[in-house]
């Protein structure tokens, strides 16, 4: 590890975005000095990560008037005049996700515990396969074993990981020999056709690990045991597992193309998942309250939620804006999309936009109608990830929200991304105090600090301070839960500014209430709701107050939710959309009224009134063509007047002349 470090050059490699932070000393402490990014160039054409990296150091290097690259190179180690770097930090997630296969004893003890530390890693589990999985199927056919129905399930299957787990400590071991026989025929399988071995995982009962290790020993692959991942039925121990799957995950770092191009005794490769789980876990034990992290980007979504001493996770490999656009669609459907945009939309439309995503992934937003949608995936991406976390950890809960990803950097205006947040987490019960506090990563600091704590704890914690926490606080936020009738007032909220005076104001339910408070400024709040109505776990209709400066100054200052838990949208979509904008102008993202007008419905004609025919008019004599009378013919009976014959066109043709409705009397029902 490097003791002392001056000029470090962090890079992230994402899936569309290579981003490019240069951290140096600034009056004895590092700061960040200059980011650029640029297209990845991971895919084809390049293949080459090294040609991103190369155009964004370009990038600082004009903006800092600093020389950092020498002849295609990165100038290392820096010079006396302050040119070149001294480290090189490179971390990655364009990573192929980890296709895992989980094969367990039973589904609601040993299955369910290996899935949860799956979901800790970037992966995509492709089956599940169970002892008891004949539960809630139909019977097994005479013709058909058990092993039989599940090597139909798992042979067409290409994984990187085979978890096999169950069986609680000091329990039996026969069940363990029945998975590890699957498990065998699975390899004897891709051994025949020369598939790629997938890494097996055993994290079952220890007392069947040689047992597990003898079925598979003439099997040329990797064999790993950890930690059981149940050892008793009200207890996980998820972190063995986790890490030994997250080990296997990074192993891909190795791969990445372009990679010898750059100094190895001077880099240092880690994965960005496993710099925001050193991050989220150091902010919790450092702030002793815990905190949750969350980072939607254009493949993988995560979130992170830690407590002193605990951290949690549910990460998809396969769930973003972008690449896991497609995915996202199967899970939730485009009616879910749809429902968070402000303006109508054709869902065979909506379809096409989003999977075009998936064909031009580098595209960024262009128009308001693209940045809403990329909020809308953000929404159901949150919303599915909170699942996923809230079944590892019931009891979840946060008082500091850090924000990360695209979508949430590139949103137009911030009240935009705290919308998005609020609408996808819905927190409720899972703040523990009045206050949650909001940051919004721009600069995707929180992962660059994780990084940089690699090769220099005091540089991470230094840039950490100064650049992370000192310039992201996005809202601090108040969840008023309650009401039932759309416009009643719920609760008086009063924000009393230190050094300044007071603001009242009552809240309605079904609204957001913004009260600005400029960063540097603090203040303190005073809630009081009405019967039935409570603040976070406190009782309904009790008083609440913070301390007194314990509200910070942000970019949108204090935001009250009063829209009730779970959050319910009317079903009218004119209605929806009209509610959706008012919102987005309480933050401030919007300044006017929609620009999209709402479709007209067009009302059925109403049935004509038949009018009574006047008699006919005694015929009078026609004039000549000069004035003079002609003179009367024979008199004859009148005739009937002939049917009107459709006149010629302009060229010749026949116009249609206009429908008739002859009146008919109602018919009666013959007997």
């Amino acid at each position: 590890m490097v003791e002392v470090v001056r000029a470090v050059l962090v890079v992230e490699i994402g899936s569309v975005t290579t981003r490019v932070s240069l951290i140096d000393l600034v009056d004895g402490e590092s700061r960040l000095i200059a980011q650029a990014e640029t297209l990845t160039s991971r895919e084809l054409p390049y293949q080459n990560i090294f040609f991103a990296v190369q155009e964004a150091t370009a990038q600082l290097a004009d903006l800092t008037s600093r020389q950092l690259l020498r002849d295609g190179r990165l100038l290392i180690p820096q010079t006396s005049a302050g040119d070149g770097i001294d480290a090189v930090v490179v971390m990655a997630s364009a990573l192929e996700p980890l296709r895992v296969v989980v094969t367990a004893v039973a589904s609601d003890v040993s299955a369910r515990s290996a899935l949860h530390a799956v979901r800790g890693v970037p992966s995509v589990t492709l089956a599940v396969l169970t002892l008891d999985d004949t539960l809630g199927r139909p019977p097994v056919t005479d013709d058909q074993s058990w092993i039989e129905r599940q090597l139909e399930t798992l042979l067409p299957l290409l994984p990187d990981v085979i978890v096999v787990t169950g069986g609680v400590e000091g329990g039996a071991v026969e069940a363990m020999s029945r998975l590890a026989h699957l498990v065998n025929l699975k390899l004897l399988f891709s051994e025949t056709i020369r598939e790629p071995l997938p890494t097996v995982i055993y994290a079952g009962n220890t007392a069947a690990q040689a047992q597990v290790q003898m079925a598979l020993r003439e099997r040329n692959t990797d064999v790993l045991t950890v930690a059981n991942v149940r050892p008793a039925l009200d207890r996980e121990a998820l972190s063995p597992l986790r890490q030994a799957l997250l080990a296997r995950y990074a192993r891909q770092l190795a791969d990445l193309p372009g990679l010898s191009q750059f100094d190895r005794d001077h880099l240092t490769l880690c994965t960005v998942v496993e710099a925001q789980y050193a991050m989220t876990r150091f902010l919790a034990e450092r702030r002793q309250q815990p905190v949750l992290f969350v980072d939607v980007g254009a493949t993988v979504t995560t979130l992170m939620a830690a407590a002193p001493g605990e951290i949690h996770a549910a990460i998809h490999g396969v769930r973003g804006t972008a690449y896991g656009v497609a995915n996202l669609l199967n899970e939730v459907g485009p009616a879910a999309m749809s429902r968070w945009l402000p303006f109508a939309i054709d869902e065979s439309e909506l379809v096409e936009r989003l999977l075009n995503r998936v064909l031009r992934p580098q595209t960024m937003p262009a128009t308001r109608e693209e940045c809403y949608l990329d909020l809308a995936l953000i929404r159901e991406a949150l919303a599915l990830g909170m699942v996923g976390l809230r079944d590892e950890a019931p009891d979840l809960e946060y008082s500091w929200l850090f924000a990360s990803g695209g979508p949430f950097i590139h949103a137009p205006h911030p009240g935009m991304a705290l919308l998005a947040l609020l609408d996808g987490l819905q927190p409720g019960n899972d703040l523990p105090g009045l206050l949650l506090h909001v940051h919004l990563d721009t600069l995707s600091l929180l992962a660059v600090c994780g990084a940089l704590a690699a090769i220099s704890a005091d540089a991470a914690l230094s840039v950490c301070d100064h650049d992370l926490l000192a310039n992201t606080p996005l809202a601090t936020c108040i969840v008023l839960q309650g009401g039932s009738r759309f416009g009643e007032s719920v609760a008086d909220v009063e924000l009393i500014t230190v050094g300044g005076g007071s603001e009242t104001v009552q809240v309605r339910y079904g609204e957001i209430v913004r009260l600005p408070l400029s960063p540097g400024r603090y203040a303190q709040v005073k809630v009081k709701p009405i019967a039935g109505v409570r603040v976070g776990r406190d009782a309904l209709g009790e008083p609440v107050e913070s301390d007194p400066a314990a509200v910070p100054g942000s970019l949108l200052g204090l935001i009250i939710d009063a829209r009730g838990r779970p959050l319910v949208l009317p079903d009218n979509g004119t209605e929806r959309r009209r509610l959706l904008w008012s919102w987005l102008r309480a933050l401030g993202a919007e300044r006017s009224d929609s620009p999209y007008p709402e479709t007209e419905v067009a009302l059925p004609p109403a049935p004509a009134v038949p009018e009574a025919t006047p008699p006919p008019a005694a015929a009078k004599p026609r004039g000549g063509w000069f004035g003079r009378k002609k003179p009367a013919g024979p008199e004859t009976e009148p005739t009937p007047p002939a049917a009107a014959k459709p006149r010629g066109g302009w060229f010749g043709r026949k116009k249609a002349s206009g429908p008739t409705v002859e009146e008919s009397p109602p018919s009666v029902p013959k007997s």
